[in-house]
């Protein structure tokens, strides 16, 4: 009996001892809270939305390729992880910033500084003339020339009036007034923590052209445009029956065709003074 009485005993102490290693387990496993948080600049306040967040884990501790955890869009945010050495990438707009965090307690918070500036663009004709931003974009390029004598664009197709996170650093801006030969061209310094505002002023004007029967008359249907510049270089087609396009200020000829027959007209454009080009058909 006493056997017996030692081998439960035994059994029981066996149990209890599996019970705390798996209790211990368990506790070391379990997740806790750990903070993020990013900024333009350390200067700068905590950004509070729109800010990308990707969390990776070492998929072993001699493999190095990551396993993703946790995709979050937002301002700060709080994971639950176990504790242990990770790989976080965030980014806002154009700047990103990656590191590995090594997470040891409970509530810890890592902030992370992206050192980026934004970029807020718009453009007039002549000096204070607004233009449409339906007809401008921006294209923003690294500033230094490749030695392909080209430069690498870093983001395009801006819209007038948008906020752009972008890295600190010089920029070679362009600004096109709707899609032809109306350009201006700038270098943009951003710094961070700043919004870095710029206005283009372009040299340029909208038309818009109709082939008539008689003057102020109703657009001829069927009718398809050619405008040269004056030394007669094709700038624009179009088959459209009522076009209009930007162009820069100069001197142009617009030829109307309809019907196997062409009308032509020539005329000048004046920066800002957006108008009309009127082709008669022969009485």
């Amino acid at each position: 009996m006493l056997v017996n009485i030692a081998k439960y005993t035994f059994v029981i102490a066996v149990a209890l001892l599996s019970a705390l290693s798996i209790s211990e387990q368990s506790f070391a496993q379990q997740k806790e809270s750990l903070q993020l948080q990013a900024q333009l600049s350390a200067d700068s306040p905590v950004l509070d939305r729109n800010v990308n967040w990707r969390i990776f884990r070492f998929r072993t501790e001699t493999d190095n390729s990551l396993e993703e955890l946790e995709h979050k869009i937002g301002g700060t945010q709080s994971v639950r992880l176990t504790k242990g050495e990770y790989f976080v990438h965030v980014s806002y707009g154009l700047s990103g910033l990656a590191k590995k965090v090594d997470f040891t307690q409970n509530g810890q918070l890592e902030t992370f500084i992206l050192n980026a500036g934004g970029i807020k663009l718009n453009a007039t004709a002549s000096e204070n003339i607004p233009v449409s931003p339906d007809y401008l974009r921006f294209d923003v390029y690294e500033n230094e020339i490749a030695a392909s004598g080209n430069r690498k664009t870093v983001v395009a197709g801006v819209r007038a009036g948008e906020i752009v996170a972008i890295p600190t650093g010089i920029y070679h801006v362009v600004s096109r007034y709707g899609k032809l030969n109306a350009t201006a061209r700038a270098e943009l310094r951003v710094r961070p923590g700043q919004l870095t505002e710029a206005s283009f002023q372009h040299r340029a004007a909208l038309l818009t052209f109709r082939l008539s029967r008689e003057a102020g008359g109703d657009a001829v249907a069927d009718t398809a445009w050619t405008i040269l510049a004056e030394n007669g270089e094709v700038i624009s087609e179009s088959n459209s029956t009522f076009p209009k396009m930007v162009l820069s200020e100069g001197n142009y000829t617009a030829i109307a065709r309809h019907s196997d027959a062409s009308y032509s007209t020539d005329f000048a454009v004046k920066s800002g003074f957006d108008s009309e080009i009127e082709v008669l058909l022969p009485n």
